[in-house]
């Protein structure tokens, strides 16, 4: 086979590999994975539970479900291909006939589907079933609701209806992830917000959010990290965890990259300096929406910029 990378290709330094393969544990990442446990052992029972995770961008759902589907791989028995945990992304403005082609696709492997939106989630079904899948993951669910079409919603809630059914579905939990509007499936939107259909086929919905500055999980996760990286820098002191929480909001999936950018510029995880998160602040964060960088700011205005950023989601909680 010809190799289609060419030979100059620029890669990741071995040391920035060995750091974005770590897995870590958090409190919500124990108990999403817990509450994932309890949904997918209701399949193919006279219970089949689904759930709702909900949270902001870069709260960490999607890290959580990619690892959890990374515990139960793909794998054969004799002809036939067993999927435990079927993972898929929407893209914006997805339908019904949108969430079962993409999931018959990534079940099968096909790349073009034809058929009406009835006849491709019977196909749907049928394939789950023989592929002995315990779980379905709809990741940016979010996406089946919109305000202008109360329709098209309730088709897509009718296609998770149609694979969480133990009749004439497939029995399958099926776990629903997004932005909070996502939840529009569960509760029902318009003329349908009476049927409700969804609601008491789920268990408890989850909720993900930043960790805020000052708490216990904001300092221990930002440790986790010190003893990770080892570097120069120490990240656990009051001033840096308050630069941190600056640069990344306190969101969970913006340190990542925020240190995979610092390690390529230090050349390895232990040399990462202040200086080097200052130039990674400007690679990670294609936009500055607080007016400063961080980590070269004084800390007048950085605690400035952390009262503001407080006040403004005070109010948006109002």
């Amino acid at each position: 086979m010809t190799n289609l990378i060419p030979a100059n290709t620029p890669d990741l330094l071995s040391e920035t590999h060995e750091f974005l393969k770590k897995k870590m544990k958090t409190p919500d990442i124990e108990i999403i994975r817990k509450a994932l446990d309890a949904c997918r052992a209701t399949g193919h029972t006279d219970c089949v539970q689904g759930m709702y995770l909900v949270g902001r961008s870069g709260t960490g759902k999607s890290y959580i479900a990619r690892s959890y589907v990374k515990k139960s791989p793909p794998y054969e028995d004799g002809l036939q291909k067993i999927v435990p945990i079927l993972y898929i992304n929407l893209p914006e403005k997805a339908t019904g006939k949108v969430l079962v082609t993409r999931l018959f696709r990534k079940l099968t492997g096909l790349k073009k589907v034809r058929g009406s939106e009835e006849e491709i989630q019977a196909r749907l079904v049928s394939r789950l079933m023989a592929a002995r899948t315990e779980m379905v993951i709809v990741d940016e669910a979010q996406h089946l609701v919109r305000e202008t079409s109360s329709v098209s919603a309730q088709h897509a809630a009718d296609a998770i209806k149609a694979i969480m059914d133990t009749e004439d579905g497939a029995g399958i939990p099926v776990v629903c992830m997004g932005i909070d509007s996502a939840l529009g499936l569960l509760n029902g939107k318009a003329k349908f917000k009476a049927e409700k259909q969804l609601k008491r086929r789920n268990r408890q919905m989850h909720r993900i959010a930043a960790y805020p500055f000052g708490s216990q999980n904001w300092s221990d996760l930002i440790s986790w990290y010190q003893g990770v990286l080892q570097c120069e820098v120490n990240l656990c002191t009051e001033e840096m965890l308050k630069r941190l929480h600056l640069a990344t909001n306190g969101l969970f999936g913006s340190l990542t990259p925020l240190f995979k950018e610092a390690i390529e510029l230090a050349g390895a995880k232990h040399a990462i300096t202040k200086e080097h998160l200052v130039a990674a602040y400007r690679l990670f964060q294609p936009v500055d929406d607080i007016g400063c960088n961080p980590f070269d700011a004084t800390m007048t205005t950085i605690e400035v910029c952390l009262t503001t950023s407080l006040m403004s989601e005070n109010d948006e909680a109002a």
